[in-house]
C-alpha cells in the first residue's frame, strides 16, 4: 500500500490513497517509502537523529545516524536491500534491512542502488559498487554535479564524465555511457546525458537536446532547447519554431501538438500542464484533452493515482477526478 508524505504543524508524517492518516506527523524530515521502509529524522535533546520506519511508522532501523541533511531525502532510499546512509565520521556506508554495515565507511557521496549497480565517489571522484559491496567499477569518473541522478545504470548504460576526450585532450565536457562491466559502450563525446528510459536517452550537445536510442544512433532529427526523458511512451519537448511545450512519440512525431507555456512529464496517464495564455495549471490524458481543470498554482505529476496540488487557499493530494482527498490545514 502507498503511503504520501504529509506535513502539518512542521512535522512530517504519511497517508494513504484514501486520505486518511496512517502514520501521525512526528517527524523533523521523511522520505518517500521504498521495499517497504522509509528515512525518517526525529529530534532528541535537542540533537537529530535518523532511522528508517516501516509502513505502520514502527523504527525498523532505530534512529543512531547522525546524518539528517535535505539530501538525504532523495539519496537515502532501500533499494536491493542496502541503503547509503551517513555515519559519524562524516562519511557514507551501506546497511542492510538490520541496520548492519555491510561497506566501511569511505564514500564521500553515496547513491541508491539501480541494476545492483549503485554510485559512490571518493576524493571527487565516482565509481560503482554492487549489492555485495564489491567495488565493480573504480573511482575513475566525473559526473555532472547537476545531474547525478542521470548517472545511474538504467537498461544496463551509465552516463559518466571523461577526463580525456577522444582529441586526447583534457576536458570537463566529455561524457559517455558505459556498461555494467566498466567498458566504454559510446565513446566520449562533447556532450552531457541523462539515463536511459524507454530505450532513449536525453542527450544536451550545445544548446540543443536530442535522443539517442540503446545503439548510440540519432532515431529522429528533432531537436530541443529544452527536453524530458521519455515516460510512459512520451516526451515533452520545447518547439523552437511556436515557442511553446508538447509531447513527441518514440518516433519523434507530434503525438500532443506544442501548445503548452508550461509541462511535465507523464505518470499515470496524466500531465500536468499551463497552456498559452492561461494563468493556471490543470492536466491533461495523452490524447492531450484537459481532464482536471486549470486552477491549481503549483500541480506535480500523479504518482499511485494523487498528486500533490497548491490552489492558493487549498492545498493537499488530488485524486484523478480532480478531488481532494487530503488538505493542510
Amino acid at each position: 500500500m502507498f503511503r504520501y508524505i504529509i506535513r502539518r504543524n512542521g512535522k512530517y508524517g504519511f497517508i494513504n490513497e484514501n486520505g486518511e492518516e496512517v502514520i501521525k506527523p512526528v517527524f523533523e524530515r521523511v522520505s518517500e517509502f521504498n521495499e517497504g521502509l522509509a528515512w525518517a529524522v526525529i529530534e532528541r535533546n535537542e540533537k537529530w537523529f535518523s532511522g528508517f520506519i516501516n509502513e505502520n511508522g514502527e523504527w525498523q532501523i532505530e534512529p543512531t545516524f547522525s546524518g539528517y541533511g535535505w539530501s538525504m531525502f532523495e539519496t537515502s532510499l532501500f533499494s536491493e536491500g542496502l541503503a547509503p546512509i551517513q555515519s559519524d565520521n562524516k562519511k557514507m556506508m551501506y546497511i542492510n534491512r538490520l541496520g548492519d554495515p555491510v561497506t566501511d565507511s569511505i564514500y564521500d557521496q553515496a547513491f541508491h542502488f539501480s541494476e545492483n549497480r549503485a554510485l559512490v565517489s571518493i576524493n571527487g571522484l565516482f565509481g560503482f559498487i554492487d549489492a555485495l559491496g564489491n567495488q565493480v567499477i573504480n573511482c575513475q569518473y566525473g559526473i555532472n554535479q547537476a545531474f547525478e541522478y542521470n548517472s545511474r545504470f538504467s537498461e544496463g548504460l551509465a552516463m559518466v564524465r571523461f577526463n580525456i576526450g577522444n582529441d586526447g585532450l583534457e576536458s570537463e565536457n566529455n561524457y559517455g555511457y558505459i556498461n555494467k562491466s566498466g567498458e566504454i559502450v559510446f565513446e566520449p563525446e562533447n556532450y552531457y546525458g541523462n539515463a536511459f528510459s524507454e530505450g532513449f536517452a536525453m542527450v544536451k550537445d550545445g544548446f540543443d537536446y536530442y535522443f539517442i536510442n540503446l545503439e548510440g544512433e540519432i532515431p529522429f532529427e528533432k531537436t530541443s532547447q529544452v527536453a524530458t526523458m521519455f515516460s510512459e511512451g512520451l516526451a515533452n519537448i520545447y518547439d523552437n519554431e511556436t515557442e511553446s511545450f508538447g509531447f513527441i512519440n518514440t518516433s519523434g512525431e507530434w503525438s500532443i501538438e506544442p501548445k503548452f507555456k508550461e509541462s511535465l512529464r507523464f505518470s499515470d496517464g496524466l500531465a500536468c500542464v499551463k497552456r498559452l495564455g492561461m494563468k493556471a495549471k490543470g492536466y491533461i490524458d495523452k490524447k492531450g484533452q484537459i481532464v482536471i481543470s486549470e486552477k491549481f498554482k503549483t500541480a506535480l505529476p500523479f504518482k499511485n493515482g494523487l498528486a500533490y496540488v497548491d490552489q492558493g487557499k487549498q492545498k493537499g493530494y488530488i485524486n484523478k477526478l480532480g478531488e481532494f482527498i487530503w488538505q493542510s490545514k
